[in-house]
């Protein structure tokens, strides 16, 4: 992708993230307003998320683990669905939502408990259902992710 402005020139290369960041900082540099509209908005860091998920998920061949056994369904279900995310933005995984099914194997939690969950969890606006019985995390779930590995993390280190 190429951009100009003014004087301002540059070129981008890579993945479609990758380029929409550094189209993001070009930006920035352009219109200084842009920066300050860019703070509102929410952009998942894909490096703190991963190092946080460090020590609760772990990617195999078999799909995604959960390893802490402590986890509330919801915590369960929100955890698995980012671990779902954060693999396919980092190449880990080709899969961008899951089923029930893989929802319940990663987690250790009965398939229609997490079914029942995730009802709710879809009203609340934290997960999204695509396609026929798969689901992928939203924005809201996302951040309710956030608090939910720092709660977790707190609760290992006692």
């Amino acid at each position: 992708m190429h951009a100009e402005y003014g004087e301002f020139k540059a070129d981008f290369e890579g993945s479609p993230e990758a380029v929409s960041i550094a189209f993001i900082d070009f930006l920035n540099k352009v219109y200084p307003e842009f920066k300050l509209a860019s703070k509102l908005v929410f952009k998942p860091d894909l490096i703190k998320l991963s190092q946080t998920l460090e020590g609760v998920i772990e990617y195999s061949p078999e799909g995604l683990i959960l390893t802490s056994d402590d986890l509330t369904s919801e915590e369960a279900i929100v955890l698995t669905l980012l671990g779902v995310y954060v693999g396919n933005k980092l190449g880990l995984s080709t899969e961008e939502s899951v089923s029930v099914t893989q929802i319940a194997t990663a987690s250790g939690k009965a398939s229609k408990t997490i079914l029942n969950q995730l009802k709710g969890m879809i009203d609340d606006g934290l997960v999204e259902r695509v396609g026929r019985g798969e689901y992928k995390i939203r924005s809201l779930g996302t951040k309710r992710a956030e608090k939910v590995l720092q709660d977790v993390k707190r609760r290992e280190h006692r």
